[in-house]
């Protein structure tokens, strides 16, 4: 695919698209939940799935308002335990990652600015960006408890005019639509791909991964 020499600024969702982080992900949310039955279990990791993009917070918000329906005063407690274990599960698996195929080649040959709108928690992404010397490539690193359109907003703020987002999931997709900017599907480590295709927000800008951008 031929990328328009237009754009100005190139925004990177992070898990699945920089790095194949996705399932090992999801693995970290299973662990986090080892005390709760296998079924709400399941159910959880079958939202988080499909809704990758959107931040841990949420999907342990999820979790306990609606699948378990956790007691009021229970609430805090497990959200809290829930939300430490699991950010020390994605602690250990960033090191462990690999970096999706063709991101190093084709990252070092954009000369505009670039910049990463994660789902992820932006004091650990960055800690992980700096540790594997990934930050060098970024103006600036993104994440949550800040919402991915927000992001993406904030971004654009800059005073860009012509902005591409790349991403694996239902929520970049959005996140792009709702800022107005295009968006190119990275399919190959995607979870959830039908619901970006069946999307009426995709206008069919799809590759498998960063090699086929690569000139």
């Amino acid at each position: 695919m031929h990328l328009s020499s237009d754009y100005d600024v190139f925004i990177f969702d992070c898990d699945g698209v920089i790095l194949d982080s996705n399932q090992l992900k999801l693995n970290a949310m299973e662990n986090a939940l080892g005390q709760y039955p296998v079924q709400y279990v399941r159910s959880c990791l079958d939202y988080f799935s499909k809704n990758f993009g959107r931040s841990r917070y949420l999907h342990v918000e999820h979790f306990l308002k609606n699948i378990i329906q956790c007691k009021p005063e229970n609430y805090q407690d497990e959200y809290d335990d829930i939300l430490n274990k699991y950010a020390g599960y994605c602690t250990l698996l960033y090191k462990e990652a690999e970096i999706n195929t063709g991101f190093i080649e084709f990252i070092q040959q954009v000369k505009i600015d670039k910049f990463v709108a994660s789902g992820s928690d932006e004091d650990e992404l960055r800690n992980v960006f700096s540790e594997r010397g990934l930050d060098i490539y970024f103006s600036e690193i993104y994440g949550s408890p800040e919402s991915k359109t927000n992001n993406v907003k904030k971004i654009l703020e800059r005073g860009y005019t012509k902005a591409l987002m790349f991403g694996d999931a239902l929520g970049d997709l959005v996140a792009a639509e709702k800022n107005k900017i295009d968006f190119i599907f990275l399919s190959e480590l995607s979870t959830a791909p039908d619901l970006v295709r069946e999307s009426a927000f995709f206008k069919g800008n799809e590759v498998k991964n960063f090699s086929n951008l690569l000139l």
